[in-house]
């Protein structure tokens, strides 16, 4: 098959988990035979050509940059792109999109018009909310649960000054049609998992019978770690042992880094280790005024492929936690933390609650002390974190195992 990826952005540009996700399946689906090929948006400043171009994993990567004046908003109607668009998928047996955000909003309608079919990823909550993930700036906005459109129109009043609240609602009356037209025209839809789907669901109608649920996997294999050393411990409570806990994601308010750290505030015999960027300025600061006398080792930014010799260069950890705030769609660090042998605990919010089965706990987000409660019983009783750590599975999903069930998906809409 030839097969085009559409992407918001792509390396060498940007990658964050969306653009992670699809660069993964355009290696595996590439190493099983198909020609594969991404087109991709991004922020970086028209310079004079329409379409620049990179080679990316040894795959051709087709950059379609905008304009000044094709800014980010409600409608994303960019109709300069729709013609390059049309001109990139040329001879494509098939296109999946995995966003809208840098391209255009009716890029599903536009392909399918033309005759070729089309799959979508629905990778966040984009496609019902332009922040996204549904998170307001503000404690006093509430996001509502289903078509109300009023609180919609606060919380994205202050990205759109000078916009009175009745074009507000009409802008986001037209985007909401929109995009359930688009996921009306794709031939089928793809979710991560179907914590995902639901809360889509609650928004947009998706169309009944062309929905499929396809986990991520791990999107990379480890890099050995150092003959000897070990990245997951077992924890037996003996006297002057510490309780190692690992951190996985950006430190930030999302990620929920600061929750753990006051679960952990002045708790004796545990220490937390920390892997992930700081993405919001002065972040690392407050979380080591935030853990009294709780040891914190902050490991910096890391590449999935390290990630085992990391934790191992660490000293090894006994658990991973996963305080996330945010509904995540799939929690590629719940796979990462899984293959690395260790019990994981998340938050009650998004994907991972339906992942994590017995090699973890799920606890309520934003909740220190109930955090706080569930460490107190492990260094209590570790019979309850082997138990855990007993149910954690010899092998983790992989990407590959996405890219067959996707391949599958294919090969049906085109026979």
């Amino acid at each position: 098959m030839q097969i085009t990826l559409l992407t918001p952005h792509y390396q060498p540009h940007f990658e964050g988990g969306t653009e992670f996700a699809a660069r993964t399946q355009a290696r595996a689906l590439s190493r099983r035979g198909h020609g594969v090929r991404i087109v991709s948006g991004t922020d970086r400043p028209h310079r004079g050509e329409d379409v620049e171009e990179a080679l990316v994993d040894g795959l051709a990567v087709r950059f379609l940059p905008r304009l000044p004046g094709e800014v980010f908003d409600l409608a994303l109607a960019r109709p300069r792109l729709d013609p390059l668009l049309r001109a990139e998928i040329a001879g494509s047996d098939l296109v999946h999109v995995h966003h809208w955000s840098t391209l255009t909003g009716s890029v599903v309608r536009d392909l399918t018009d033309a005759g070729v079919p089309v799959v979508v990823t629905l990778h966040d909550l984009f496609a019902t909310c332009p922040r996204f993930f549904r998170v307001p700036p503000a404690a006093d906005i509430s996001c509502p649960a289903g078509e109300e459109l009023e609180s919609c129109a606060s919380c994205i009043a202050p990205e759109a000054p000078g916009w009175s609240t009745a074009r507000l609602l009409a802008g986001l009356r037209e985007r909401r049609a929109a995009f359930a037209a688009e996921l009306d025209a794709a031939a089928a839809i793809v979710c991560p998992s179907a914590s995902h789907a639901e809360r889509i669901a609650r928004h947009l109608p998706l169309p009944t019978g062309r929905v499929h649920i396809v986990p991520h996997g791990l999107c990379v294999e480890f890099e050995p770690a150092p003959e000897g050393a070990r990245t997951s411990l077992a924890f037996a409570g003996a006297a002057g042992e510490t309780l190692r806990v690992l951190f996985l994601g950006h430190l930030g308010a999302a990620k929920g880094a600061g929750d753990l750290v006051r679960a952990l505030r002045d708790l004796p015999g545990v220490e937390l280790l920390l892997l992930g960027a700081e993405v919001e300025s002065g972040c690392i600061g407050e979380l080591r005024r935030a853990a009294g006398a709780t040891p914190l080792t902050f490991g910096g930014a890391y590449r999935v492929e390290e990630l085992a010799r990391r934790v191992a260069e660490l000293g090894g950890a006994h658990l991973v936690a996963l305080p996330s705030r945010v509904a995540e769609s799939y929690g590629l660090v719940l796979d990462e933390a899984l293959a690395l042998g260790l019990p994981a605990w998340v938050s009650d919010r998004g994907a991972p609650p339906e992942r994590v089965g017995s090699a973890g706990r799920v606890l309520p987000a934003e909740n220190p002390s109930r955090w706080r409660a569930s460490f107190e019983e492990v260094l209590a009783d570790p019979a309850l974190l082997a138990a855990e750590r007993a149910a954690v599975p010899e092998r983790t999903r992989t990407a590959r195992q996405a890219a067959v069930e996707l391949e599958s998906i294919y090969r049906d809409l085109l026979s």
